[in-house]
């Protein structure tokens, strides 16, 4: 008799324990995922100014914001003239699909320039914007996409030790090779039609 109590006191903590343990387990592991953030309003940027793209291809406009852009060559005094302005957009993943287009055929037919296919060249403005007005701006000409990859960014120094706390971020990272630049300045334009108007 002593035994079966024994028995069934062990039977009970264990199922007690387990339980226990399992829920704490599913509280731990509660998904941290968001909602999907539209557009750059949901990241800080120091004085508010983000980049914004509208890519101009031959069957559509395609209008995205960007969290990084770089250019990597370009103008800058007397050497700008003549060389093939660069330029490097970052971007979590999302809606744009003719620019997705123009990166698969990058991958499947390749960087030919004596190849015209359906995405290869494209025309790229970038705004510079600030409360949603531009205050610098950038037109590219004859645009291709020189390199395409996916990675996954993180808080290198604590992304792990917290649980995943800072979290992760998959990131499209786009470099362009262009045939032409034009610097634009809308604050400049506007003065001019604001002294032109009084």
């Amino acid at each position: 008799m002593m035994k079966n109590k024994t028995i069934m006191t062990s039977a009970i903590a264990t199922i007690a324990i387990t339980a226990i343990a399992l829920i704490l387990g599913l509280s731990q592991t509660q998904s941290t995922s968001a909602a999907t953030p539209q557009g750059n309003n949901v990241y800080v940027f120091a004085e508010g100014v983000n980049p914004h793209a509208t890519f101009s291809f031959r069957n559509g406009i395609e209008v995205s914001d960007f969290q990084v852009f770089t250019q990597t060559s370009g103008l800058s005094g007397t050497n700008g003239r003549g060389t093939q302005p660069e330029f490097m957009l970052v971007r979590v993943p999302g809606n744009t699909p003719y620019l997705y287009q123009a990166a698969d055929e990058l991958l499947t037919i390749g960087n030919r320039g004596g190849i015209d296919w359906q995405y290869n060249r494209f025309d790229v403005r970038i705004d510079l914007l600030q409360a949603g007005q531009p205050v610098r701006s950038f037109g590219y000409e004859g645009c291709e996409i020189n390199s395409y990859r996916i990675y996954t960014d993180y808080d290198k120094e604590e992304a792990y030790v917290t649980g995943g706390k800072t979290g992760f971020a998959l990131q499209d990272e786009y470099k362009f090779l262009c045939m032409g630049e034009t610097p634009l300045n809308p604050l400049l334009e506007q003065s001019i039609k604001d002294k032109a108007n009084q």
